[in-house]
């Protein structure tokens, strides 16, 4: 094999993988500046994020254990949702799965078309909150392991409600 040939092929392979770590690089950008911002939006209500998720390299949730609360951003063309929710005033999370059954020559299935947090305040005269985690019309058409996560945060909530509740 001749130099010239091997420096092709290694011309070639950079050309391809190039492109790759740039986005890995930018999605990490991307992820230390949301959960920079979460953290700050906690700062400014006096919390710490003591554990948090990130999907869609667009939401973020977190929660301070300490304090009872949850901190949620979202970040949707140009448009930023910032929503803060105290424990201590809620009675119950709830996992809200919206969606539709699509029929076709295979059988039927069930589309789901948006999935959200549901909070309910012990005082019933407070509307419920609601954390939106994934919408067919803006996210992917696929869902990316959001109900697993929609799941995993109603469980954390409401196992950190119990045990506030435990406290008192």
């Amino acid at each position: 094999m001749d130099l010239g040939t091997t420096i092709t092929g290694i011309i070639i392979l950079l050309i391809c993988i190039i492109p790759f770590v740039i986005m890995y690089l930018n999605n990490q950008k991307r992820e230390k500046k949301l959960l920079q911002e979460l953290s700050t939006f906690a700062e400014r209500n006096n919390c710490k994020i003591s554990q948090h998720e990130l999907w869609n390299n667009n939401s973020l949730i977190g929660i301070d254990e300490t304090a009872n609360m949850i901190f949620f951003i979202k970040k949707l063309k140009g448009n930023e949702i910032m929503q803060q929710i105290n424990l201590t005033e809620i009675q119950k999370c709830r996992v809200i799965n919206s969606g539709r059954t699509v029929s076709n020559k295979n059988g039927s299935h069930k589309v789901v078309d948006k999935l959200d947090l549901a909070f309910t305040f012990h005082d019933k005269n407070k509307e419920e909150i609601i954390v939106e985690f994934y919408n067919a019309d803006y996210d992917s058409l696929t869902l990316s392991g959001e109900l697993q996560l929609v799941e995993k945060w109603c469980k954390i909530i409401n196992d950190r409600i119990s045990s506030s509740r435990q406290k008192k």
